[in-house]
């Protein structure tokens, strides 16, 4: 079998397997809220997979395909941003919902990752690039500060345009040639690749990417499930690393 096509047939399981939990959807509340909210949801091409009682007082927290949003009791409100315990020194409780859920989606994709793996790990970070992202590229130049750290970083695709975008395209050509590590860096360091495709995720992880509350690149997920948005330079990340 060709690598390529064991290439295309690893994928597709890949694909059904990460997204089977779209398919359904999760309640913690009566089927009169869950239907309303996500009939209301749905008016707004965003999929429901779960509805349950929040934390705050007259708030449900619906987990869907771009994310968590909170919706009044009545159905009438949406909030969609980050909630913070003001008595608990600003703990963002927003966060504190995802970070399980962010490690938890993350091994689905584990073997669509393209990885830059330190000679000595000693830290793993998960980073949602692009190739046309200024920021993205001088993360990728800077790759042997973080080995030298002991940071292996692991890249997923997240084309800012979406998927109907030139970067989209170009990503595409990344993740199905026969060498990705090669592709990807004459990609980020603004050359020429050889366009092509094939069966693969990269829709997949823009959408997790988006699930996630990816909104720019580079986005950073470090261990604990935490997302840090925004280039950070080796040294500094370290540091962030070893005090969690």
């Amino acid at each position: 079998m060709s690598s390529n096509l064991f290439k295309k047939c690893t994928v597709t399981v890949m694909a059904m397997l990460a997204f089977s939990s779209f398919s359904f959807a999760a309640q913690d509340v009566d089927n009169a809220a869950f239907d309303k909210i996500a009939e209301k949801m749905g008016a707004l091409q965003i999929q429901v997979t779960s509805v349950k009682p929040f934390v705050v007082d007259g708030l449900y927290e619906v987990l869907t395909d771009r994310g968590v949003y909170y919706v009044s009791k009545n159905g009438r409100f949406l909030i969609h941003g980050n909630i913070y315990d003001l008595d608990n020194e600003m703990e963002n409780i927003s966060e504190k919902s995802l970070v399980t859920l962010r490690k938890n989606r993350l091994k689905a994709f584990e073997k669509e990752m393209i990885v830059y793996k330190a000679p000595q790990e000693k830290h793993v970070i998960t980073v949602f690039t692009d190739t046309s992202c200024g920021y993205c590229q001088k993360l990728h130049s800077e790759m042997a500060d973080y080995h030298k750290q002991g940071i292996t970083v692991r890249y997923l695709a997240f084309p800012r345009g979406g998927i109907k975008s030139a970067t989209y395209n170009n990503m595409v050509s990344i993740w199905c040639a026969d060498d990705q590590k090669l592709a990807m860096d004459n990609a980020k360091k603004r050359r020429a690749i050889k366009s092509t495709t094939c069966e693969n995720t990269v829709k997949e992880q823009y959408e997790l990417g988006l699930f996630f509350g990816v909104n720019g690149t580079p986005a950073i997920i470090l261990e604990d499930g935490s997302l840090k948005p925004g280039y950070l330079p080796a040294a500094s990340l370290i540091q962030l690393l070893e005090k969690k």
